[in-house]
């Protein structure tokens, strides 16, 4: 206990001054934190469509059961986003032809030879992807080859070119879509089949189902890819996979697993694990780029 009686009139009343001064200096101190963020958050709310968009990007590159990784992923630099865009891709080697890993990095290893890319000029960019399936054809005349699923963001926009099986997949409010058909045998005969009129269910049972029509090592391969840029938006989550993810994780189960107030790692190590959790006894290589688009000053 403190005995203040034998405090001066004085001392007490400049005790109390400093508490009183002390008191109004903090209510200020407060007003003008509040202020400051309710202004901030209105003008943020006004100029939000003048913000950037960013991308905030992690991978995981996992072996299944498969002897070799013959996954391989390509980031290109992050610097000079604005003028030359950001592009991701993913190419798996072919499973039961030699070479695999050998192709896959030698796939993303000559896009990273040719970067950058003219984001504008798809056709251009499909020609370059053509170039790279002839050259692998010319030293393996089939006998080898790999998948490629590649994105290309430039500010508010994405184009994408694929070729195989492998996945593009956008999630937006809280749904998963597959922005790239496979090209195998399924998807040519469920489209026969429709055309027919005929149940396709049999498709799933021919057992060159999952045989793959058009890859990277074919001659003059078709590379699917967007026409139009595809429109991004803040919070949109992009993978870009080979199909070892979602042989084990379907749309709906990785849209079920992770959370979508994570950052790119976070989502990244959510699937990753969510796929080894699987415990599958075929697993094959899983490898993915996860994008997660906001907005920002910088």
């Amino acid at each position: 206990m403190y005995d203040f009686s034998i405090l001066s009139g004085e001392t007490i009343y400049a005790i109390i001054f400093a508490l009183m001064f002390f008191s109004f200096a903090f209510l200020y101190f407060v007003i003008i934190i509040l202020y400051a963020l309710i202004k901030y958050t209105l003008y943020t709310n006004k100029h939000k469509e003048k913000m950037n968009l960013i991308c905030d990007v992690a991978y995981f590159h996992e072996r299944g059961k498969r002897e070799n990784q013959e996954d391989s992923l390509y980031v290109s630099p992050m610097d000079n986003l604005y003028e030359n865009g950001f592009v991701a891709a993913c190419s798996d080697g072919m499973g039961g032809l030699l070479n695999g890993e050998v192709v896959s990095k030698y796939v993303t290893d000559s896009l990273r030879e040719n970067f950058p890319y003219k984001f504008n000029d798809q056709a251009e960019n499909a020609k370059i992807i053509t170039r790279i399936s002839d050259k692998i054809y010319e030293e393996y005349h089939l006998g080898a080859g790999a998948t490629l699923v590649m994105v290309h963001i430039l500010d508010d926009y994405m184009n994408f070119y694929s070729l195989g099986d492998s996945n593009i997949i956008l999630i937006r409010n809280n749904k998963a879509t597959l922005l790239n058909y496979k090209q195998n045998y399924i998807t040519l005969m469920i489209r026969r089949f429709a055309e027919g009129g005929l149940d396709t269910s049999e498709a799933y049972r021919d057992n060159r189902a999952k045989g793959l029509i058009d890859f990277v090592g074919n001659l003059k391969c078709n590379v699917l890819m967007t026409n139009r840029p595809l429109r991004l938006i803040e919070n949109d989550i992009i993978i870009v996979s080979s199909d070892g993810v979602t042989d084990s994780m379907p749309l709906n189960r990785i849209v079920n697993h992770i959370h979508f107030d994570q950052n790119a790692d976070g989502i990244a190590r959510m699937i990753k694990y969510g796929v080894r959790s699987r415990k599958n006894p075929r697993q094959d290589n899983y490898s993915a780029i996860v994008i997660k688009m906001k907005r920002s000053y910088v």
